[in-house]
């Protein structure tokens, strides 16, 4: 289990930027100038600070006090907080639109989150990545998986419109988007994949030059001519609205 607080600054540099693509498809797919706008599970606040490039009234949230720290510095305009994605501090229909990028998933009931997402928001955008066969990065991860005894889990993504039909929301969008991931050299590669042998417990099991290894060794198939490496992934994506929208609240 990863230890957000601990890797909220490794996160940030190594894997922040991997959404990058899912983030501008749903900023471009709803409406975000002057919109009431909740990034629910805002990490490192790069979505906050597109909202608020694009000219939404912009509010954040999540779990882990270290990544509000670092949001904060990423979008110092935003309304940040820490909390948790399943009891949000907000009114019925505070917002217009409420997203979450590789969040929903982390809630101990995906369906029960998602409705509460709906109370506060009109729209709501989530996006997870796609099928491990569709994800190269997960090659990589399979192996420190297996070295760490770790039980993989299922993608989400493959799951988001089952979750949005048992939650009661209306999707009016549903795609795909890729986000590659590349990173320069094999020390990259290597630091950057560290953080899934810590949450995965192949540092515990086999030490960090093992795990090193096994980094290197999985990831070779996706080594360039220059040394940089180039993983193809996908995530899904759906936006929708709630069957009966929240009264939003007043201003």
């Amino acid at each position: 289990m990863i230890d957000w607080d601990d890797e909220a600054g490794h996160f940030r540099t190594h894997w922040a930027r991997l959404a990058d693509p899912a983030r501008q498809a749903i900023a471009d797919a709803v409406e975000l100038r002057d919109a009431r706008v909740l990034d629910v599970g805002c990490g490192n606040g790069d979505f906050c600070a597109l909202a608020l490039e694009r000219g939404a009234q912009v509010s954040g949230i999540d779990a882990a006090p270290a990544m509000i720290a670092t949001a904060k510095e990423r979008a110092p305009d935003a309304d940040l907080r820490v909390g948790e994605m399943d009891a949000l501090p907000y009114a019925d229909g505070a917002f217009d639109v409420v997203t979450g990028f590789n969040s929903l998933q982390f809630s101990d009931d995906p369906v029960a989150a998602l409705r509460e997402w709906m109370r506060a928001g009109r729209t709501i955008a989530v996006c997870a990545w796609a099928e491990r066969e569709r994800c190269e990065v997960d090659v990589v991860e399979a192996e420190l998986r297996e070295l760490g005894g770790a039980t993989p889990g299922k993608p989400f993504g493959p799951r988001l419109e089952a979750v949005a039909r048992e939650a009661g929301l209306t999707v009016t969008t549903a795609a795909d988007v890729a986000v590659p991931y590349e990173v320069a050299d094999q020390d990259e590669l290597e630091e950057a994949f560290l953080l899934d042998a810590r949450g995965y417990g192949t540092l515990e099991a086999v030490g960090e030059a093992g795990s090193r290894a096994a980094i290197t060794t999985a990831a070779a198939p996706f080594r360039r001519g220059d040394g940089s490496y180039r993983f193809e992934n996908v995530f899904r994506y759906i936006i929708g609205r709630p069957a009966s929208s929240p009264t939003p609240a007043a201003t």
